[in-house]
């Protein structure tokens, strides 16, 4: 079956919360390390969790898995705005903070991760201009 949004292969896995739409292509997964290494992962029996999927000795790989499939979207849910008056979004695909460094109306939103994963943290690493930003309930501009 193919993606409606973007026209990549997927599968659909039924899972505890519902029907979860996965990438065709299956990853072979290493134990969790609890940085931001791993990533969430669903078995083709529907359990979700987080693995590695980094490289390494095939030897110590746990298993098959398939990735969520997103459309690189990232689902920005608006939670306020820091002491610099900057818009905050939690994303709802990978739980971290984002913020928008320039949130002027009529412009594209310049969005960066928090630096610890801080509300309050400084914007550290720009996202990839290659995703597509979804703002929960909307964008929130000065």
């Amino acid at each position: 079956m193919k993606c409606r949004h973007c026209g990549a292969e997927i599968i659909r896995i039924g899972t505890m919360g519902g029907i979860a739409a996965c990438d065709a292509a299956p990853i072979t997964y290493w134990p969790p390390r609890g940085d931001d290494g791993d990533r969430e992962l669903i078995t083709p029996n529907g359990i979700r969790f987080y693995g590695r999927v980094i490289p390494g000795d095939i030897q110590d790989a746990v298993g098959i898995a398939h990735a969520p499939h997103t459309c690189r979207q990232l689902l920005l849910v608006h939670l306020g705005r820091d002491s610099w008056d900057r818009p905050v979004y939690r994303c709802l695909t990978n739980g971290r903070l984002y913020v928008d460094t320039d949130p002027r109306k009529g412009r594209e939103p310049h969005i960066c991760t928090k630096c610890w994963d801080d509300f309050e943290g400084e914007p550290c690493d720009p996202v990839d201009a290659d995703f597509t930003f979804v703002f929960v309930p909307q964008r929130d501009t000065w």
